[in-house]
């Protein structure tokens, strides 16, 4: 057995070499005269307009004119089994020699949570156990293996946040409310971006599964770029849907494939009021995907395709707060809800 906290350092460790996206690609290469169609299990046209063939081992290859050229390792053909058992209708997630629990249903209201410390629950039998892991990517902490020893040693009290930062703080408008604040400050001209996130490895969504996620968004300044991502830690580059801010305007997109973009038709997000947003996803690698988003209750987008990279991956990841931004901002978030029937 793993002691409680050993345990979630442990998931924290994982969703941190998982979550991140600066992971670079094998240099493996391996060539053929054409990409076959035997054990094929997705075939797109990416952003430059390559066809890109995703095989059953996992394996990526491009069509050139003469050859099917490799490109990368895109998963672990038994990313499943390693990292999941079935019982009954129960699934767990496998980490040493423990067990625990998948949640695909959970709240936070931070009511309860006064301390950082106690928003990482240590006990896997508690039903207060989710998140897993903060990320802090900034220009103090600009690589994985700062950012994840930083994420560490503030959760063991042994250090504190250098520019980046989480706080549990009162509302601006109900100071008997309390809520998560997350900050973050702009990246450098060689940073990707910056982010101040906080996660969980503990979802299962598969292929026609429901995900259903909203949260009260309060930004209190800058203009963060993306709010929540729903990913997959077993691929390369924790591909999956993400909500966006463009043009002062909610949307959807896909950090994955063609990058498909699912505009909203809402009003401006505001700054300095909270604001409600509601998402339901059913997932699917093919164009019958269901991707909807609420503000306010306002329905802003209502779309069909594709919003799973592969029909085999498992959305594992819930990633909220400020996950991108090429500015500095403040963010508040408060009643978070996750589920996989609807509410």
């Amino acid at each position: 057995m793993i002691p409680g906290r050993s345990l979630v350092l442990m998931l924290i460790f994982l969703c941190s070499l998982s979550c991140s996206s600066d992971s670079e690609m094998p240099e493996e290469q391996e060539t053929d005269a054409s990409c076959s169609n035997e054990s094929l299990l997705e075939q797109f046209t990416a952003e430059g307009g390559e066809v890109i063939f995703i095989y059953e081992d996992g394996k990526a290859f491009t069509q050139e004119p003469n050859s099917c050229e490799f490109l990368f390792q895109y998963f672990d053909p038994d990313f499943a089994s390693d990292n999941y058992t079935t019982m009954g209708t129960d699934v767990f997630f496998k980490v040493d020699n423990e067990l625990v629990p998948i949640k695909n249903d959970f709240q936070e209201d931070f009511e309860t949570k006064s301390t950082l410390s106690n928003l990482f629950s240590t006990d896997i039998s508690s039903p207060d156990l989710f998140w897993t892991n903060m990320t802090l990517q900034s220009p103090a902490t600009p690589e994985v293996e700062e950012y994840v020893a930083l994420s560490k040693c503030i959760l063991d009290g042994s250090c504190d946040f250098i520019d980046n930062k989480l706080e549990i703080v009162p509302s601006p408008t109900d100071s008997d409310n309390t809520v998560l604040k997350f900050t973050a400050i702009a990246p450098t001209a060689n940073m990707v971006t910056s982010k101040t996130s906080i996660s969980t490895i503990l979802n299962y969504f598969v292929k026609g599964a429901d995900l259903w996620f909203e949260a009260d968004y309060y930004i209190i300044s800058g203009k963060p770029f993306t709010l929540v991502d729903f990913e997959t830690s077993y691929f390369e580059v924790s591909p999956g849907p993400r909500v966006v801010l463009r043009n002062n305007k909610l949307g959807i997109e896909n950090k994955f494939g063609a990058k498909l973009e699912y505009p909203g038709n809402g009003p401006d997000v505001p700054v300095g009021a909270w604001f409600k947003l509601k998402v339901h996803l059913q997932f699917s690698s093919t164009d019958n995907g269901i991707i909807e988003l609420w503000q306010d209750g306002e329905q802003v987008v209502n779309a069909t395709g594709i919003n799973l990279p592969t029909s085999n991956a498992i959305q594992n990841i819930l990633e909220m707060g400020i996950s991108a931004t090429q500015e500095g901002c403040e963010l508040l978030v408060d009643n978070m809800r996750i589920s996989d029937t609807a509410f």
